[in-house]
């Protein structure tokens, strides 16, 4: 059977399979062909995320032909949900400017950042299920126009929902991973002695290649 599998900058890999390949022994022929780890890998089809490695293609209902999706999934090392959910309240009750454009576009949001830190983090989840829900039926959308591989203009309305998708994705990146970009960002050190060395740490939940560095360079000092 052939497979078609989409990225989110609008690559397409083409493999063939035997209908009866389980999904890990796919994962593994996709990291040769895109270049993603198995580890970081999330496919989906028709809406649903294909999850259960030992699955062949057939159990997973992919059919001849079929369009999956393949993303890069982003993992922060270190961190929960709950943590970072916990992380964003402290810093929007921080930053007045912040507090105040939310308070304008989701009051309830900003009420429940002042005084209740578990219905924040609710509202946080729930944000994030309607952007998956959106991302599913953008897929479905797309998956439905692509049935007919002659038709013009639905092959132009793929190609602008993929490219809208990708910027959402490098959005949602550059937010995670230089966040400085798009507002203040509070920067927490601390004067400590590590060893009888005297350190300034840097508070943050995720830093463990610098945590791992500055105990090596205190050890070595030790002797």
């Amino acid at each position: 059977m052939e497979l078609t599998f989409l990225n989110d900058l609008g690559q397409s890999f083409v493999v063939e399979i035997d209908s009866n390949m389980e999904l890990e022994n796919v994962m593994a022929l996709l990291e040769a062909e895109s270049g993603i780890p198995v580890s970081e890998q999330s496919i989906s089809h028709e809406g649903r995320d294909l999850s259960s490695p030992k699955a062949t293609m057939r159990e997973c209902g992919v059919g001849e032909n079929a369009m999956l999706l393949l993303r890069r999934k982003v993992q922060v090392a270190g961190r929960t949900m709950e943590q970072d959910a916990e992380m964003m309240r402290l810093q929007i009750l921080g930053d007045p400017i912040l507090m105040r454009q939310l308070q304008e576009t989701q009051p309830e949001m900003a009420a429940a950042a002042q005084s209740n830190p578990v219905r924040f983090a609710e509202l946080l989840r729930q944000t994030g299920d309607r952007h998956h829900n959106a991302d599913l039926a953008q897929q479905r959308e797309i998956e439905r126009l692509n049935a007919d591989p002659f038709d013009v203009e639905a092959q132009r309305r793929i190609e602008e929902a993929i490219r809208q998708q990708a910027v959402m994705e490098n959005m949602e990146h550059a937010i995670e991973y230089s966040p400085e970009s798009f507002g203040r960002v509070t920067m927490l050190y601390i004067p400590v002695v590590v060893n009888s060395t005297p350190v300034k740490a840097f508070v943050d939940s995720g830093a463990q290649q610098t945590i791992s560095e500055l105990f090596k360079s205190c050890l070595n000092a030790a002797y």
